[in-house]
């Protein structure tokens, strides 16, 4: 499945109508804006020819808006030569495509895609036709597990170690997930000449790797093509799908960054075979975040099979004997609907320019839980940090009567049950204020994303941090504590049923 999805680099007021086709969406193109006071150039839009190029492929080039006014920052005392000042306000329609991809046994030297599954056909027919060159930057574990087949993939194209292609191999965790790793890749694509539009990147890891080779190719010459290749579940349904890349900066998470797309994300489901069961359960709690928020087919299939997924690693499996004739399509349709539920989301808010995000569930103060963790004896994953932020957030929403008692139960034990933690010791009253304050100044107010159901959400402004502190409390006597944080007590959870 492909997505393209073109943005602009401003949108009109109020936010156009997306139309979407499986995992695409198409946004309308940048209206005709105000009238000024031309001077010079006609109030429209125009095109700014480049013969040289347009010659070849005019498609390359923007369509711009230049508005020519006086200028207002004149002072009265100011020479009178100075009163013709001029201001220019140039306005262009930058557009970002980029494809999500599903592309099974992704390894396979017959599989075109890990060279070409960023082109249409017309360009992949083309570039077949041309000499390839890549880099490839590979998370060290990774590498020990499938390096020994990618180096295969790229001898059995004909493509020549050193000369065609090059396998940067890093540390990509998070406790190194920094800009000096980025200034590593921003070294190996310099010393290996990378060619500067036609040869993309390839970033093959988990999150970590994903941010940190995106955030290099944004960098480098100031925006060089990079593809993903997720191999994590978190990676596979959470960075793999939008356009943001990042490092942490001075204790906090993802704070130097960019918003620059890959050129594509390609899925192939066989790498999680090989990922530990908590990372597994990491994922499926980003995976959790979408159910919650705006989809209950995702949210009753995570009920019903998030165990098995876990401990299947997301394969294909016969559910009993008598359906082993039976296609499993559980894993397939869960991923999908995860995917398709974030690019709903992400693609028409692309640069945030509202901050009012339901993707934000899980994050408004589980990145700093999760920071404040680590290194600790209560260390925890990403996706781990983001399912207690969203247990938490589950019962401030019932304390708010936004959801039942019922609703409460039924999605605190769903979390509960794929083996994250719904509850943390380091959830005091002191943090969770300190996490709330760091919201506060990172989203230009708190902006909680909150369940008003299963599968339905809304953004509300107005959540006061007593209604938090007293929700703490009952957060505590509901989640925890408990010997095994993994495990809640389904009888605890139970519990919180009452008559309403």
């Amino acid at each position: 499945m492909v997505s393209s999805l073109p943005l602009c680099l401003s949108q009109p007021t109020p936010t156009p109508t997306l139309l979407f086709s499986s995992f695409g969406c198409t946004v309308p193109p940048l209206t005709r804006a105000p009238d000024l006071v031309g001077l010079f150039l006609p109030a429209q839009w125009t095109t700014i020819s480049d013969p040289q190029r347009s010659e070849y492929d005019p498609s390359i080039l923007s369509t711009a808006r230049i508005d020519t006014a006086k200028s207002v920052d004149v002072t009265a005392s100011s020479d009178a030569s100075h009163h013709s000042a001029l201001a220019w306000s140039c306005t262009s329609q930058i557009e970002f495509s980029y494809k999500v991809v599903e592309c099974p046994d992704i390894l396979d030297p017959a599989n075109d895609a890990l060279l070409f599954g960023h082109l249409s056909s017309a360009d992949r027919a083309m570039a077949k036709k041309t000499t390839q060159r890549r880099l490839v930057v590979i998370d060290e574990h990774v590498d020990d597990l499938y390096g020994e087949r990618l180096r295969n993939y790229f001898e059995q194209r004909g493509m020549k170690q050193g000369t065609d292609v090059e396998i940067l191999r890093l540390p990509m965790v998070e406790e190194e997930k920094s800009i000096e790793l980025v200034l590593q890749v921003c070294e190996a694509m310099k010393k290996f000449n990378i060619p500067r539009r036609a040869s993309p990147v390839i970033a093959v890891g988990g999150g970590v790797c994903l941010d940190v080779v995106g955030l290099a190719a944004t960098l480098f010459r100031r925006k060089t093509p990079y593809v993903r290749v997720p191999t994590t579940t978190l990676s596979y349904v959470d960075a793999s799908v939008g356009a943001k890349s990042g490092v942490n900066f001075m204790g906090s998470k993802n704070r130097l960054g960019a918003y620059v797309p890959p050129v594509a994300a390609l899925l192939d489901s066989q790498f999680l075979r090989t990922e530990e069961r908590r990372a597994v359960a990491s994922g499926v709690a980003e995976m959790s975040k979408m159910a919650i928020m705006k989809s209950p087919e995702l949210f009753e299939l995570l009920e019903s099979h998030a165990p098995r997924l876990v401990s299947g690693r997301f394969q294909r499996m016969p559910s009993s004997a008598e359906q082993e004739q039976q296609e499993d399509v559980v894993p397939g349709r869960v991923l999908q609907l995860s995917i398709e539920t974030m690019l709903e989301e992400l693609a028409p808010n692309l640069w945030e320019a509202s901050l009012d995000r339901l993707v934000d569930f899980g994050h408004a103060i589980g990145q700093e839980l999760e920071m404040h963790a680590l290194g600790t004896e209560h260390e925890l994953t990403h996706g781990e940090s983001v399912n207690v932020d969203m247990a938490f957030m589950t019962v401030l929403a019932k304390s708010k009567g936004l959801i039942s008692s019922a609703e409460q139960a039924r999605i605190l034990k769903m979390l509960s049950s794929y083996g994250c933690p719904i509850w943390s010791p380091l959830m005091t009253k002191e943090f969770l204020e300190h996490a709330l304050d760091e919201r506060r100044k990172l989203s230009m107010g708190l902006r909680l994303p909150l369940p008003v159901g299963v599968g339905k959400a809304a953004i509300f402004h107005d959540v006061e941090y007593e209604e938090c502190f007293a929700a703490l409390d009952t957060f505590h006597v509901l989640c925890g504590p408990a010997d095994d944080l993994h495990l809640k007590s389904s009888a605890k959870l139970s519990s919180s049923v009452v008559e309403e």
